[in-house]
C-alpha cells in the first residue's frame, strides 16, 4: 500500500507531490477525453470517489478550492475503454447540466471572471492536439456556510464548439467535499486526547514539532478516515509542542 500525501495543514498549508505520467495522460488521475465510434464525445477514467477541496481564504475566495480535477486527451491509435482520440478541429467545452449551490468550476487563468455554475454555462478545456486542462473547483463558504461539511455535486457534459463534428457526450457526475479537519484537544486523565473529523477515502497522520518550522515527527501511523470523529491519546510532554494533521490518498 502506497500513501501519497495530498493536503497538509497546521492552519492549512497546501502540499502534494509530483504525479506519475502514464502513457495516455500527462497527469495521473486525469479524466481522458475522446470520442466514440459514432462520433459522440466521451470520457473515461472519471474518479469514482469524492474529490476533496482544501480551505482557501483570499479576497473573495473564502471557502474551499482545488485543481485536482483534470482533463487530458486520449492519444494513440488503439481505443481506451472504447474511447478513441478526438477528430481534428474539435474545440471541447464543459457544459453544466446541474450544479449544487455554492459550487463552481472556474478558469485557472481568470477565476474571478470566467466560471460555470449554472445549467448551460460552459468552460473551455481544449482542442484536438492541445487538450490538457485543470479547472479550479470552488465551494463558496459565503453560500454554504463556513462550517459546511456536506457534499456538492456537479453534473456536466462535453460539447464541441469547433469543426470536429462531434456530438455531445453523455452526462457525467462528479462529487466534491470540503476538507474541514480541525484538531481539537481535551484532557483525558493524565493523557491528552486529540480529535478530528476524518473523511472516508483519506488517511491521516498526526505530527508534532516544537514550532511551525519543524522538523516534524510522526505521532501516529496513518489512520483511515470513516466520515466520523476520530481520536488518539498521547501523554503530554514537558516542552511546548504544536500539532498538525497530514492527509493522504490511498493510491
Amino acid at each position: 500500500m502506497k500513501w501519497i500525501p495530498q493536503l497538509l495543514w497546521v492552519g492549512v498549508l497546501l502540499g502534494g507531490g509530483t504525479a506519475g505520467i502514464p502513457a495516455r495522460a500527462q497527469h495521473a488521475g486525469d479524466i481522458l477525453v475522446g470520442r466514440t465510434a459514432d462520433m459522440k464525445l466521451a470520457a473515461t477514467g472519471l474518479p469514482a470517489r469524492t474529490l476533496f477541496l482544501a480551505p482557501v481564504s483570499s479576497g473573495s475566495f473564502q471557502g474551499w478550492s482545488g485543481t485536482t480535477l483534470g482533463f487530458d486527451a486520449v492519444i494513440g491509435s488503439a481505443p481506451l475503454d472504447g474511447v478513441l482520440p478526438l477528430a481534428p478541429g474539435a474545440n471541447v467545452h464543459l457544459e453544466v447540466v446541474s450544479m449544487d449551490p455554492g459550487l463552481s468550476l472556474r478558469s485557472f487563468t481568470a477565476p474571478a471572471q470566467v466560471y460555470a455554475d449554472e445549467p448551460g454555462e460552459r468552460l473551455r478545456i481544449g482542442s484536438s492536439g492541445n487538450l490538457h486542462y485543470h479547472p479550479i473547483v470552488f465551494i463558496d463558504g459565503a453560500q454554504v456556510g463556513s462550517d459546511f461539511t456536506g457534499l456538492r455535486r456537479a453534473r456536466f457534459r462535453m460539447v464541441d464548439l469547433g469543426s470536429g463534428g462531434h456530438l455531445a457526450s453523455p452526462d457525467y457526475l462528479l462529487t466534491f467535499a470540503p476538507l474541514n479537519t480541525r484538531l481539537e484537544f481535551r484532557r483525558a486523565g493524565k493523557d491528552l486526547e486529540i480529535s478530528f473529523l476524518a473523511n472516508s477515502g483519506l488517511a491521516y497522520r498526526i505530527e508534532f514539532a516544537a514550532d511551525a518550522i519543524g522538523p516534524w515527527s510522526a505521532l501516529s501511523d496513518p489512520i483511515l478516515g470513516a466520515d466520523r470523529l476520530l481520536s488518539i491519546l498521547i501523554r503530554p510532554a514537558s516542552d511546548q509542542r504544536i500539532f498538525r494533521a497530514l492527509a493522504f490518498i490511498d493510491n
